[in-house]
Order: C-alpha cells, then sequence, then structure tokens
C-alpha cells in the first residue's frame, strides 16, 4: 500500500509543481505587445504632463483618471492589475537600458545639489542624504529586475524617452 501513497503522492507534487509553473512561466513576461501598447498610451496619456515617474500609486491613479475621461487603457484591454503589471515592467526594463554613467549620473547630481543647498541645516541634509539613498537604492533595485524586460523595451526606448522626460541621448 505504501508505494501506491508514494506515487500518488509524488504525482501530487508533480502537478502542483507544474500549476505553479504556469503562474511564473515567461508566459506571464512582458510581450512586446504589451511593451508596445504602454508605451503608446503613455505617449498619448502624458503629452503635457511633463515627465511620468513610476510606482505603483501612479499606476493605479493612471489608471483612475483614464477610467474618469477616455479609457483608453480599458479600450487597449487592460484591467487595473494587468495595467499596474505591464507598467511596472516597461518601467524597470526602460530603466535597465540606461547607460550606467547617465543611471549614476542621476544621483550624483541630486547628491551635489542638496551638498550645494545653503537653506538647509548640516542635520537637514543629512537627513535628506538618507532620503535620497534610501529612494536611490530601491531605483536601483527596479533597474536590477528591469534586466529582465530590457530587450522586450529596447525598440521602444526613444518613444520612453520623452514621457520620462529623458534627452533621448542618454
Amino acid at each position: 500500500m505504501k508505494p501506491m501513497i508514494a506515487r500518488h503522492l509524488a504525482a501530487g507534487l508533480l502537478a502542483a509543481s507544474l500549476a505553479l509553473g504556469a503562474l511564473v512561466s515567461p508566459a506571464n513576461a512582458l510581450t512586446d505587445d504589451e511593451a508596445g501598447e504602454v508605451t503608446r498610451l503613455l505617449n498619448e496619456l502624458y503629452p503635457s504632463a511633463g515627465s511620468f515617474a513610476f510606482d505603483e500609486e501612479e499606476a493605479d491613479a493612471s489608471y483612475d483618471r483614464d477610467q474618469d475621461q477616455d479609457r483608453l487603457i480599458e479600450k487597449a484591454g487592460f484591467d487595473r492589475d494587468s495595467w499596474r503589471r505591464v507598467l511596472g515592467e516597461t518601467f524597470r526594463g526602460y530603466l535597465a537600458l540606461m547607460p550606467d554613467d547617465a543611471f549614476t549620473g542621476r544621483f550624483k547630481q541630486m547628491t551635489d545639489r542638496l551638498k550645494a543647498n545653503t537653506t538647509l541645516t548640516p542635520e537637514q541634509k543629512q537627513e535628506m542624504q538618507a532620503m535620497v539613498d534610501e529612494q536611490w537604492a530601491e531605483i536601483a533595485t527596479l533597474r536590477e529586475e528591469g534586466k529582465e524586460f530590457a530587450d522586450t523595451v529596447r525598440r521602444y526606448a526613444d518613444l520612453l524617452h520623452v514621457v520620462m522626460g529623458e534627452d533621448a541621448g542618454n
């Protein structure tokens, strides 16, 4: 009887692992069509709003604004969760494509501006620097995660530069 239980247990574990694999399979990764739609929508939704910065709150806010207006995101086939996912993956891929010197140059610019600020006390500068360091670490993590999506996003990088408020030469 024990061999039969072991076979059933093994079959159950195999089925469970295959099901779990389906949840995290490459089929759930950002597709070229999704990256293209996100890029198109961002350029349509943010033409005069200045640069776009991503976080989940902004993904939700942009979805809500669009729901109150033209529903372009929904018409493109995204619900709130899928919009948050594809927007996040596209943004991460975009960050991963930035040249190292341009990426680290941003951090240096922020730090240099903070050091040059004459209205803050040394204690305030120290607190602000700690916040900048923390945010920068989060952005660096997003950039590292974006390596998985960089090849998919690469062909849209020039269009994303505009929305992200970047110079296309970066």
